[in-house]
């Protein structure tokens, strides 16, 4: 078993015992912030995967190159 497959059945025992015993009890016995509970709760749907950490790279960048002057800066290099 990896290191992810361990953290995410870790945050799925916290969110049942979160449905148990509510979010004080959680807290005291998992020694974690209450804001970290609160929000895994919040992602959980019932199945371990909704509880993966999702991506932080972003979509876009608004300074990105448009596909029109990727063009034209490789028909300059090109043409060099």
């Amino acid at each position: 078993m990896n290191i992810i497959t361990q953290d995410l059945k870790f945050r799925q025992s916290v969110v049942k015992y979160y449905y148990r015993n509510g979010g004080t009890a959680t807290v005291a016995q998992y020694k974690i912030s209450r804001r970290t509970v609160y929000r895994w709760v919040e992602k959980y749907d019932g199945t371990i995967k909704s509880l993966a950490d999702k991506s932080r790279r972003p979509h876009s960048h608004p300074k990105a190159h448009t596909k029109a002057e990727i063009k034209l800066i490789r028909d300059y290099k090109n043409s060099i």
